[in-house]
């Protein structure tokens, strides 16, 4: 069973071990220490759980609409990455698909969640469609590594 759950130093070792496979080194943040430094008070990292391990990691972006303007009142994801050691297990599709509820929860003010994930990140895009996000018309063309699909699930 996985759980999410706000970033906190207690699990900073674990944090510190996370990585993911070299080809997706361009698609996900690979200094998550760096990350947390530079992070704005808008900008909440959350941990995947399981059975008490550090799985996966993203950031919750609450200034996503006023940055992008993709859509009024959408919370961001970003930079979610699943360790390597725990891909293959159906982690990130069950991560993703209690990010509605986490996000109902903590942050009922909002009601849609968007992200872009880049146009040559197959698995990763297949993985958002299968959780229910939608791809909008434009692409996002900001993006480090190249043109980004921009996707949503409403939350409401």
């Amino acid at each position: 069973m996985i759980s999410i759950e706000k970033y906190s130093k207690k699990w900073a070792e674990q944090v510190n071990q996370l990585s993911v496979k070299p080809e997706q080194v361009a698609f996900t943040v690979s200094d998550i220490n760096g990350l947390l430094s530079i992070l704005t008070p808008l900008e909440h990292p959350c941990l995947i759980i399981k059975n008490n391990q550090v799985v996966g990691f993203f950031l919750l972006d609450l200034n996503y609409s006023a940055i992008y303007h993709f859509a009024d009142k959408a919370i961001g994801i970003r930079s979610l990455l699943v360790d390597q050691r725990f891909q293959g297990q159906g982690i990130a599709r069950e991560a993703i698909n209690n990010i509605p509820r986490y996000v109902g929860c903590h942050y009922p003010e909002f009601e849609v969640l968007q992200l872009t994930v880049n146009c040559q990140n197959k698995a990763a895009y297949a993985c958002y469609q299968k959780c229910g996000f939608e791809t909008l018309d434009s692409l996002y063309l900001g993006g480090p590594v190249g043109p980004q699909f921009v996707m949503q699930r409403n939350l409401v």
